[in-house]
């Protein structure tokens, strides 16, 4: 087999992500060229798509691996550069030196945006050096080659200081978002120049950057600059009108209405802002967008949902237990394990994933049922037996309140030793929530065959990662114990309180408002269309589906819950089984890089195993120096007495 062919495979395993098999093809078929004065081309290639699997792989790797996997890229990007100086059409070698810079740019920036402080700002100044040099190299390309090379410079400039713009802080940060808007500004002039409907999308490309950079300015620095971002937004919309039915024209108008309801909400223009909402989520989930139960769905669906830019700063809580909390950072205690004694009993590569648990054994027995009786379409089963659900709800649980004593007591405890778990707290940073489209709960309940598709493995996680968050709403059953306000909606109406909806603020007050206001006509709705119904059909039950694990009983309202939510057909591959807790659960994600503190509960070092918790700091502090530790004050005792070991 020749050298090219064996280049041909190693692309070719690369592009199904076999990176391992894909790195050995391509240094056996830089082994097969003798004289490394020859077959400069081949060489280049080989080289460049081994740099491109090492970055691939390092963008998935942590700590000290990612470092070193990223380092490897590098290496192969400057021999890259190197081989292609070297070619002697001058026209290709521009083009091949292009590709080497642009890749060594990409290296650097993903290593920035990981990053912080001091070494992130050095990693973006390489990216921009290199990024730099590709716009050099590109305007030495003829026609519209070398106009388009210029663009994804541009573009790439223009990231690089948008993205360490809304890292910095003060005029720092003002002066990357001028250097940002100027790339962007560029970009458009030359986007100008190209004709046809590719010359039109690198326009509402350059556009909506534009907006997405007046933007993060106006939610940073500047507050004037929203008119700016609307105009741009405004634009891009317009600009997207002349592009065919299918392609980008609704991908663009999707991106764009994103940023609009950003804008929206962030001017309390609550109205403009739901209807877009609610109506993304219909659209989503039902084919009939009528005014009956689907309309009421979304509603509920829209107020409860809870997005990135609804979250804000809001940290939520996690409790857990000290074995998981270890589970999940990689800390191993096993005295039987003699050949750990007296090592590090950190391994990052046993870290295990926070779990998504099934809805069948919260401590809530009645989980999903609060809704139906509400509805008075409690089941009434007289059979002697009753078809298992061909779906079940998955759902892992936060809360807003942040080392609190009841939440400790409750949840967490290790030996029956109250207060003993640990509170994991997240988005302090902002960083936590990636998404809120409601569909990647529901998507099992909207394919339309009989079976659960298959998911690959990265897929799932990527789904995972990107589920959407929900705040819980809790159901009273009216008594005299009750206060009139303790919940804001009482149902059916305030003269005839059955039932009381208690639904937590946090945030934006007025936004609160209304969507209260929004929940309660829905609720009310909800009721009409099933009064005096004894049978509802199976549609019907399914659209009640996606709504009735938002609502709880008011027996648990202090724990103020936002959940992360899953419905999942029984029998699918991504539902794993525990042998040790003999359940099932599908993995969420790995925390390691995602939560921002761990509260050790007061009596932590009385859970057993002969814990300290200047151990676990110095763990933590060692190998994830983003994670803060502090301990819990609380006051509470230990009781009752610890358990041996």
């Amino acid at each position: 087999m020749n050298v090219q062919d064996l280049i041909n495979e190693g692309i070719e395993l690369f592009e199904n992500k076999e990176f391992d098999e894909a790195i050995a093809k391509l240094n056996q078929a830089l082994d097969g060229i003798e004289d490394k004065n020859s077959k400069i081309q081949e060489q280049n290639n080989a080289q460049f798509w081994l740099g491109r699997c090492y970055l691939e792989q390092a963008m998935k790797a942590k700590d000290k691996e990612s470092e070193q996997l990223f380092e490897q890229a590098v290496e192969h990007f400057q021999r890259s550069l190197e081989f292609a100086e070297q070619l002697e059409n001058k026209q290709n070698s521009i083009q091949q030196q292009i590709y080497a810079q642009s890749w060594l740019g990409r290296c650097y920036f993903e290593q920035a945006m990981q990053a912080e402080g001091e070494n992130s700002e050095r990693l973006f100044e390489q990216a921009v050096k290199h990024r730099k040099e590709r716009l050099r190299l590109a305007e030495q390309l003829k026609g519209e080659n070398g106009t388009q090379e210029q663009i994804f410079a541009r573009y790439w400039l223009g990231r690089c200081y948008l993205e360490q713009a809304m890292k910095a802080e003060g005029s720092d940060s003002e002066r990357l978002f001028e250097h940002a808007m100027e790339q962007f500004q560029e970009r458009l002039r030359l986007a100008e120049q190209l004709k046809g409907k590719n010359g039109t999308q690198k326009q509402i490309n350059a556009k909506y950057w534009l907006g997405h950079c007046y933007f993060e300015q106006a939610m940073r620095v500047r507050e004037e600059k929203f008119k700016e971002a609307i105009e741009s937004f405004e634009e891009a919309l317009e600009l997207s009108e002349n592009l065919p039915p299918s392609g980008n024209k609704q991908n663009n108008k999707k991106r764009i209405y994103l940023y609009l309801r950003k804008i929206y909400l962030h001017q309390e223009k609550w109205e403009e802002y739901f209807k877009w909402k609610k109506q993304e989520i219909q659209e989503k989930l039902f084919e009939n967008n009528g005014e009956g139960l689907t309309s009421a769905v979304s509603t509920i669906l829209a107020v409860l949902n809870i997005s990135p830019i609804e979250l804000g700063s809001t940290p939520l809580a996690h409790y857990t237990s000290p074995s998981v909390c270890e589970k999940l950072f990689g800390i191993i205690h096993d005295k039987n394990d003699v050949n750990n004694k007296g090592k590090d009993p950190v391994d990052k590569q046993k870290a295990n994933p926070m779990r998504i648990g099934s809805s069948t054994y919260m401590n809530d027995p009645t989980e999903g049922e609060g809704l139906l009786e509400l509805l008075n379409l409690q089941d009434l089963e007289l059979e002697n037996k009753a078809d298992c659900p061909d779906y079940n709800a998955f759902f892992t649980c936060f809360s807003s309140r942040v080392n609190d004593l009841n939440q400790f007591r409750l949840y967490g405890k290790e030996n029956s030793v109250e207060a003993s778990g640990c509170c994991l707290v997240f988005n302090k940073k902002v960083r936590w929530l990636k998404g809120s489209n409601v569909l990647e709960s529901f998507r099992r309940l909207t394919d339309k065959s009989d079976e659960a598709p298959e998911t690959s493995a990265e897929v799932s996680d990527i789904l995972a990662v990107n589920l959407p968050l929900y705040q819980v709403a809790y159901i009273a059953y009216k008594d005299e114990y009750i206060a009139e306000e303790k919940c804001r909606i009482w149902l059916p109406n305030k003269d005839n309180p059955n039932f009381g909806i208690r639904l937590k603020s946090f945030g934006n007050k007025g936004w609160h408002e209304y969507r209260i206001g929004k929940l309660e006509e829905a609720l009310k709705q909800l009721i009409r269309i099933f009064k005096g119904k004894a049978n509802i059909s199976d549609e019907d039950r399914k659209a009640l589906e996606y709504i009735r694990y938002l609502f709880k009983d008011f027996a648990f309202r202090d724990e103020e819950e936002f959940r992360l939510l899953k419905i999942e057909q029984i029998g699918s591959k991504d539902i794993k089984y525990c042998q040790d807790t003999k359940s099932v659960y599908l993995p969420y994600a790995d925390i390691r890089d995602i939560v921002d503190e761990v509260i050790l509960g007061t009596n932590y070092e009385k859970s057993g195993k002969e814990r300290k918790a200047e151990v676990f700091q110095h763990l933590m502090r060692k190998h994830y120096p983003n994670v803060k530790v502090s301990r819990s004050s609380l006051p509470i005792n230990a009781n009752p007495p610890i358990k041996k070991d």
